[in-house]
């Protein structure tokens, strides 16, 4: 895993300073498929791989589907 820097207002970085652990997690998942999405959108094949070793990742970090439906849900 590596490390990137993205620019967010002040109000942004407040609140993600105050989030849980659990939330930034959360939240990571979600902008880096996001990230992913618009940067592999030319190559299907790479995005799929992505997504393939995401779910492995999320899994092996306690992240089911059943936790995904749910915060999908909250959205």
């Amino acid at each position: 895993m590596e490390r990137i820097i993205l620019e967010v207002d002040d109000k942004v970085a407040k609140a993600w300073r105050a989030a849980s652990t659990k939330k930034k997690k959360e939240i990571s998942i979600a902008v880096e498929a996001q990230v992913s999405k618009q940067l592999m959108k030319d190559s299907v094949e790479d995005y799929i791989q992505f997504l393939e070793e995401l779910r492995e990742r999320m899994a092996e970090r306690g992240l089911t589907q059943e936790i995904l439906d749910d915060i999908l849900k909250n959205d």
